[in-house]
Parts: structure tokens; sequence; C-alpha cells
């Protein structure tokens, strides 16, 4: 009997147990690594490198820049050297044409009349006109100076006799414009024009020191 009472006893307290909670089998998933996403950068790859060389005696100016795909380039800089040796470096990084028939890249000219010549590069190109920026040669440095005066006058020309510089141009079939300038003291001043707009006729000198209208 006492054998009998001692197993319901332990049959019983097997029962009143609480079953131990099972632990659930979680697989821990790793989330897949995301992909870089392709990110467009500024560098251009679709164009190519532009260059243009000039040589004048132990020099050689060189005109860098970048041709895109529809045939436009971008100007990046001017490199002169001395012997191979870098002499200057200009930096040109607004100027554009749209094509290379447009380039005007030019050593042979004297912008300011003193014997030396000047570096010239186109810096607008229209339909009818264009323009240059003109870098004159200093003879203290030896360097080339910007000066930026001479950026906006239209289909520039230079005569060396009469030390003018000529600008004719015009706006659609009926205005004209003809201009010349001259310098004084290093500084480019305009001495006449004669222009017609919309009919009007202007004539303008420049007498004793002073800009007359007509």
């Amino acid at each position: 009997m006492n054998r009998t009472f001692l197993f319901l006893l332990i049959i019983l307290g097997s029962c009143s147990k609480k079953a131990a909670p099972m632990k659930d089998n979680i697989v821990s998933e790793e989330k897949p690594v995301q992909e870089m996403e392709n990110i467009q950068t500024d560098e251009d790859t679709a164009s190519v490198p532009f260059s243009r060389s000039l040589k004048k005696n132990t020099f050689t100016f060189t005109l860098k820049g970048l041709e895109r795909p529809n045939g436009s380039i971008d100007f990046k800089s001017i490199t002169i050297l001395d012997k191979k040796k870098i002499h200057q470096k200009i930096i040109v990084d607004t100027i554009y044409v749209l094509n290379e028939h447009e380039v005007i890249f030019n050593i042979d000219n004297d912008a300011n009349f003193d014997g030396y010549n000047d570096l010239e590069v186109i810096n607008w190109a229209g339909n009818y006109a264009s323009s240059s920026s003109f870098w004159l040669y200093n003879q203290k440095s030896r360097k080339y100076d910007h000066y930026k005066p001479l950026d906006t006058i239209q289909n520039i020309k230079i005569d060396s006799k009469r030390k003018e510089i000529i600008s004719d141009y015009h706006i659609g079939p009926s205005n004209t414009y003809s201009k010349t300038y001259q310098w004084e003291k290093g500084k480019l001043l305009i001495m006449s024009a004669h222009i017609v707009e919309e009919g009007d006729e202007i004539n303008i000198y420049r007498k004793n020191g002073k800009i007359i209208v007509e």
C-alpha cells in the first residue's frame, strides 16, 4: 500500500509541473545587402580632349578643352611653355564654341601696338559676329595679362598701319554698327562710331577728350 501511494504521488507530481515552454526555433535570416545604385557623376566620359598648339621662337602655346558628342568645345586652359618648361597657365573655363570651325586661337597680332604680339582666343560666336579675349604681352613680367575691355568688341580688326582697332557688324537686316578705337596711355578709347538703328542714324566722335553725339 505504501508503495502504491508513493507511486501515485510521483505521477501526480509529474503531472502538476508546468511544461517548460519550448523555445521557438527562429532562424535569423540576414537581410540581403542593398546593392549600390549607379550614381551619375559629374565626369563626362563621352567627351574627348581637345587641343590646339601654336609655336613661336622658344614658346609653345596650347589651348586645351573638351569636345562633346554634339561637336561643341568647352575651353579649359591655355598653357604656355618656354623650352618645355611651364612659363604661364591661363584658365579659360567659361568659354565654349559650337564647333571646331569657330575656334580662334592666335598669337600673331599686336593688339595694343607696342611691338609685341598678343594672345587672342575667341569668347563668343554668333551668326554674323564674334568677339575675342586678348591677353596682352607684359614686357616687365614676360607674361600675358588679360585686357577685359577688348572682350565685347565684335568682329574686331587690328589696323597696324593706322594703329586703330575697327569693329563692323550688324544686328538684323537694317541695324549696322561701325566703330573705331585707339590706345591712349595704356587704355583703349572709342574714337568714333556710325550707328544706324531702326532707320535712325547716329554719329559719335571724340574731340578734345570729349564724346560728341550728332
